[in-house]
């Protein structure tokens, strides 16, 4: 005899039946984690940095624990492959805020004839150091994330060297990320986990024609359309910093972050973020003579609300999942509150 499932029963498999199908298909809210770049070498935050991590609720930091840079001391391994800059830990950060550890590789690893190192020994040696960072600061990992500006002409040896270490950290369970550039999307996709497309430093700061170096909408539209055929999951990072570009002459020469433009007796404003240098000042990291020229970048909300509407016209997944670079109290005043919820969203 054929047995009738009773109502209620019928009623609750087919609402816990729905109630699966619907969690299956919610988007992952953990790849909303809105997120920054934190680049400073100590871990010590502001009152005002402090704020913004409450007020925006931001859950997770990529943090630059160190460059690697060839070297002849300070050795991380024998070939000349050197950690520098390490990031000091002062302080930990607000309950609830996860650190990604972030490590910058300079194009220069490449340059000497150490390939063969930079490929299956540093994975080893980068790897160790990260990890053993994180336990000693009792800091959780999940991903790490490998800064490196490759190009067609060393793309292979990085893939290769991001192969070895991807292999290593999973068996730690880490991801790996990397950080991924406007021209870089014409290229194959680096062998990781995911990726972070770097929204800032597009045009050419050395021109002192150049209206925005920082981000504008005409120098990344060009790249954008190839995020509609890009494989590797991408999040998209987007600035709020600021800088001066020192001009001697016409010729480019040094960024520096501090500069009192107000005083009227070294500078006299030209309009549109220029300025012309009355006598000879010093700088950190450079001087200048009458007639040189500081321009003054920043962050542009219209230029950072162009280009993410164009890539929603492309790839509207990728909108909002964004990180800001980054964390400092010097920047935040950039953008106003608004502007970063809309960005964030």
């Amino acid at each position: 005899m054929k047995k009738i499932m009773p109502t209620a029963v019928l009623a609750t498999i087919c609402l816990c039946t729905a109630s699966l199908f619907f969690t299956g298909c919610k988007k992952d809210q953990s790849l909303n984690e809105r997120s920054m770049y934190f680049w400073k070498s100590s871990l010590k935050l502001d009152q005002e940095e402090k704020s913004f991590i409450k007020k925006h609720n931001v859950k997770k930091i990529y943090a630059k624990f160190f460059d690697v840079v060839e070297s002849n001391s300070g050795k991380i391994d024998e070939y000349g492959l050197s950690p520098i800059a390490t990031l000091k830990f002062e302080e930990e950060l607000p309950s609830g805020v996860q650190i990604v550890p972030v490590v910058f590789i300079s194009e220069s690893c490449l340059d000497g004839n150490s390939k063969y190192y930079f490929k299956f020994e540093l994975p080893k040696l980068l790897s160790y150091r990260v990890l053993q960072m994180c336990e000693t600061h009792d800091i959780p990992v999940k991903e790490v994330q490998i800064d490196f500006d490759w190009t067609e002409t060393n793309r292979e040896d990085y893939y290769e060297m991001l192969e070895e270490l991807r292999k290593i950290l999973a068996e730690k369970n880490v991801a790996l990320s990397v950080t991924v550039r406007l021209h870089q999307l014409r290229m194959e996709e680096p062998p990781c986990d995911s990726g972070v497309l770097m929204l800032y430093n597009t045009g050419n700061f050395r021109d002192i024609n150049c209206k925005n170096s920082i981000l504008s909408y005409e120098d990344a539209s060009p790249y954008i359309k190839n995020l509609s055929s890009y494989k590797l999951p991408l999040r998209l990072a987007f600035p709020n910093f600021s800088w001066y570009l020192c001009f001697k002459g016409n010729e480019f020469a040094a960024i520096s972050y501090n500069v009192d433009t107000s005083d009227k007796k070294s500078f006299k404003d030209k309009g549109d973020g220029s300025f012309s240098v009355l006598q000879e000042i010093y700088l950190k990291n450079c001087s200048l003579t009458e007639g040189d020229t500081v321009r003054y970048v920043k962050a542009d909300f219209e230029e950072i609300s162009k280009v993410l509407e164009e890539i929603k016209q492309v790839n509207k997944d990728l909108a909002s999942n964004n990180i800001l670079f980054d964390l400092n109290s010097r920047n935040l005043k950039n953008l106003g509150g608004s502007e970063y919820e809309k960005i964030f969203n």
